[in-house]
C-alpha cells in the first residue's frame, strides 16, 4: 500500500491520502445513526436514502416501503439504534470512490458486531452505509494496516494482482457462475452447496416450476462495488454483491401465494407467476494464493416484485 506522499490535491483526486479523518467518521457515524433511527421508527425509505445507499440501501428501502404500506403509522414498538465502543479502519486512498469501516458494538445485537462500510465519489457529497457484514464478536478476521498505520485496503477494479486465491474484484462474478453450475472457489456451506441444494429441491415439485438469474452488480455503480481489506495472515476480508431474480411459475390449476411482505411490491398482479428481485451482500474471507473462499455472512432482500 503506497505511503502518504507527494503533491496533494485539495479534491484528493490524484493523491494518496488518508480516506477521511477520524473526526469526520465520528461525525458520518453519528449522522447515519441519528437518520436511520429516524427513518426506521417511521418505515421512511426516503429518509433512509439519504443515508444508506447500494446493497444496504436498496434492501432497506424496498423493506421500509413494504413496512410503511402495512403500518402506514410507523412502528409503534421502535428501539433506537445504539452503538459504543467503536473502531474506525480508514485506508489511504488516491481518487474516487473513498471508503472507511466502522467496526462497532450496537445494542440490538450484543453478541456480535456490526462493520458498516461508508463510502462517497466526491468531496461535495455525504458519506453513506454501502454496506453492513455481522461477525460474531472476537472471532472476526484480524485487518492489517499499511506502514503508516492505516487499512490496508486492496483495489477491486481494472487489472489487479493481490496475490488472493479470488482477486477481490471477481468475486460477484465467481459466486454468481458458482450458482449456475454448483462449482467454484468456495467452501461448502448455507451460502454455497447449501443453497444449489435449496434449489434442487425446490425444482422437485409438480406444482411449480422456479427459474433463477444470479448477476453480478454494474461495475458502474460505484456503490455497489466490492470492499477488500487485507488481513493480518495475508489474505483478506472482502465485501461484495450479487443481484438475483427468481420466478416461480405454477402449474394449470395451482394457486400462488405472495408473501405479505412481497405483495406491497408488486408491480402488476400475480395470478399463475411470480418474479422477485433480489440484491444479496456477503463477507467473505479469501486466503492469500490458493484456497477456498468462505462465505461468512449474507444479507438478502427482496427488493421488487412483478406477477403474471
Amino acid at each position: 500500500m503506497a505511503s502518504l506522499s507527494g503533491c496533494m490535491t485539495v479534491h484528493g483526486e490524484e493523491a494518496v491520502v488518508p480516506a477521511a479523518s477520524e473526526e469526520e467518521a465520528e461525525e458520518a457515524l453519528e449522522r447515519y445513526v441519528e437518520t436511520s433511527n429516524e427513518a426506521g421508527r417511521a418505515f421512511d425509505p426516503e429518509l433512509n436514502s439519504t443515508v444508506e445507499i447500494g446493497p444496504l440501501g436498496a434492501i432497506r428501502a424496498a423493506q421500509f416501503a413494504s413496512l410503511r404500506a402495512r403500518n402506514p403509522g410507523g412502528n409503534q414498538d421502535f428501539a433506537p439504534l445504539a452503538v459504543n465502543d467503536t473502531q474506525f479502519h480508514i485506508p489511504q486512498q488516491a481518487g474516487w470512490p473513498k471508503f472507511f469501516v466502522a467496526d462497532t458494538q450496537t445494542n440490538q445485537d450484543p453478541d456480535n458486531r456490526w462493520m458498516l462500510v461508508f463510502t462517497r465519489n466526491s468531496v461535495d457529497e455525504e458519506w453513506n452505509a454501502s454496506y453492513v457484514t455481522v461477525l460474531p464478536t472476537g472471532r472476526g478476521p484480524e485487518l492489517a494496516e499499511d506502514e503508516d498505520g492505516y487499512l490496508d485496503d486492496l483495489p477491486v477494479t481494472g487489472e489487479t494482482d493481490t496475490g488472493l486465491a479470488v482477486e477481490p474484484g471477481q468475486l460477484p462474478t465467481a459466486y454468481t457462475e458458482y450458482l449456475a453450475n454448483g462449482s467454484g472457489p468456495f467452501n461448502d456451506g448455507a451460502y454455497t452447496s447449501d443453497e444449489v441444494a435449496a434449489r434442487e429441491q425446490a425444482n422437485g415439485s409438480a406444482a411449480f416450476v422456479m427459474d433463477y438469474q444470479d448477476m453480478p452488480p454494474d461495475e458502474d455503480e460505484f456503490a455497489y462495488r466490492p470492499v477488500a481489506m487485507r488481513t493480518a495472515d495475508g489474505g483478506a476480508l472482502v465485501l461484495f454483491s450479487t443481484l438475483h431474480n427468481q420466478k416461480q411459475t405454477m402449474a394449470e390449476g395451482q394457486a400462488i401465494e405472495v408473501h405479505e411482505a412481497i405483495e406491497p411490491l408488486l408491480s402488476s398482479p400475480a395470478e399463475r407467476a411470480l418474479t422477485v428481485e433480489q440484491v444479496a451482500m456477503f463477507s467473505a474471507v479469501v486466503p492469500e494464493g490458493e484456497g477456498e473462499v468462505e462465505l461468512l455472512f449474507r444479507s438478502l432482500g427482496v427488493i421488487a416484485a412483478a406477477g403474471e
